[in-house]
């Protein structure tokens, strides 16, 4: 206990008065104004009589700054921290003229666009937020709070700054899909495998795709559309054209100044792989699921040279290239890929049991979240330019980079607790 109090009457950051000498410098005051009137030369007076923590008399200005935050202070005591002084710890990356650009970048987007997003600040201004000590960019939190406490959309009304507002409300669940989630639940703890199995064994994997612009207006197109449920607006602008959204038609129809690349995950037993699929990739159809086969069967001997007992058993989703929408037996085309292959799925030639709202359940999905924020991250200044080569590339840097700094093994060991979360929520959808 006493060593305690010692630390808060003696302790504090470097370069600042301690408890103690903070209030020997509030009595000091006190002292002065029993012998003058005036406060000229106080401050210097009382400069030289407390010392900072680590040595040193603090400056005139800085003993002026502190005496006005103590008479502003009604609860002033001493020890008590600021909080409208700058915190302990390195100085922020958006400050100054990297600040002004970033939200001076912010707004012109939003007028030209319609939105703004991390991914588009990134890719426009990188240098901006990009931090010194690690050359990677900001953390999005570190965008956002800025994007709150300086942009505005009315320039008539600058102090209604922006504010990350819903544009509609949440769906839940229907209670039939919960149903199902809640049986597909019970079924698989009825298996009573144990959290390795699921770990040893499973490959998960999926048919995904990317759409590249291939002019500056479909990139434009294409940002209002992601849109989300929220985005930045100024109180009474959110009719405002530039607030309201683009049909979602724009990330998926084809179009002239598009271009679709496919590619699956595979991920397994701790780590994540991204294999593209061939130009002639059909998409989302039987057919293409052959192909996604074949390409998963690749990269897993690839991986696993020389493993006497790889893991051979694929979890994918109901999608119409894997089985029958109707009743969730297995297509042909699958079927027989995999017999090629030497590989099973899970669910074997039916997936009926498997209900296909499980989107936050689904493995590959949490890692498809990590590879499109890394995308995020990575977006060139003029994506429309972007060579599908060179997005090649980029997907695999992403990747590597996600087996290197994301808990990958984590995810892959965490089926078995996602399940019986979902036994706990009856169906409900996970807390994220």
């Amino acid at each position: 206990m006493t060593a305690h109090l010692q630390e808060l009457w003696l302790g504090g950051r470097t370069g600042t008065l301690c408890a103690l000498e903070q209030a020997k410098a509030w009595a000091l005051r006190e002292a002065w104004f029993l012998e003058h009137e005036s406060t000229y030369g106080m401050h210097t007076w009382i400069a030289e009589r407390v010392k900072k923590v680590g040595g040193g008399s603090p400056t005139n200005k800085a003993v002026k700054n502190f005496l006005e935050t103590v008479d502003g202070d009604p609860d002033w005591y001493p020890g008590k921290r600021d909080e409208s002084t700058t915190k302990p710890g390195p100085k922020p990356v958006l400050r100054g003229p990297k600040l002004a650009a970033l939200c001076n970048s912010a707004m012109k987007q939003k007028r030209k666009l319609g939105d703004v997003s991390f991914r588009s600040l990134v890719s426009t201004c990188p240098n901006d937020l990009r931090n010194p000590d690690t050359g990677e960019p900001v953390d999005k939190k570190q965008v956002y709070t800025a994007l709150k406490q300086h942009c505005y959309d009315d320039p008539n009304r600058p102090e209604e700054k922006w504010e990350y507002q819903a544009r509609y409300s949440k769906t839940a669940l229907t209670q039939p899909q919960q149903q199902k989630r809640l049986n597909w639940a019970d079924y698989l703890l009825g298996l009573r495998h144990r959290a390795n199995w699921y770990y040893d064994k499973l490959v998960w994997t999926d048919i995904c795709n990317h759409v590249l612009p291939r002019s500056e207006h479909m990139a434009a197109l294409q940002s209002l559309a992601r849109k989300g449920k929220k985005g930045w607006a100024s109180a009474g602008c959110q009719q405002y054209s530039q607030n309201l959204r683009a049909a979602k038609e724009h990330l998926k129809m084809a179009a002239w100044d598009t271009e679709r690349v496919w590619f699956c995950p595979v991920l397994s037993r701790g780590k994540l792989h991204v294999a593209v699929l061939p130009p002639s990739f059909p998409g989302e159809e039987p057919a293409g699921a052959t192909m996604l086969v074949a390409k998963v069967k690749a990269a897993l001997n690839l991986r696993f040279q020389g493993n006497a007992n790889p893991p051979r058993m694929l979890m994918v989703d109901r999608g119409k290239g894997f089985f029958h929408p109707a009743n969730g037996k297995v297509t042909t085309c699958f079927k027989n890929a995999l017999v090629e292959h030497g590989l099973t799925t899970f669910n074997g030639h039916d997936a009926s049991v498997q209900p296909g709202a499980l989107q936050e359940l689904m493995l590959h999905e949490t890692a498809m979240a990590w590879l499109r924020l890394r995308l995020a991250k990575t977006t060139p200044p003029r994506a429309w330019e972007e060579t599908v080569d060179a997005f090649c590339a980029r997907l695999t840097k992403c990747c590597a980079y996600i087996n290197e700094h994301y808990d990958v093994e984590g995810l892959c060991r965490g089926f078995l607790e996602r399940v019986e979360l979902l036994r706990e929520l009856e169906g409900g959808r996970l807390k994220k």
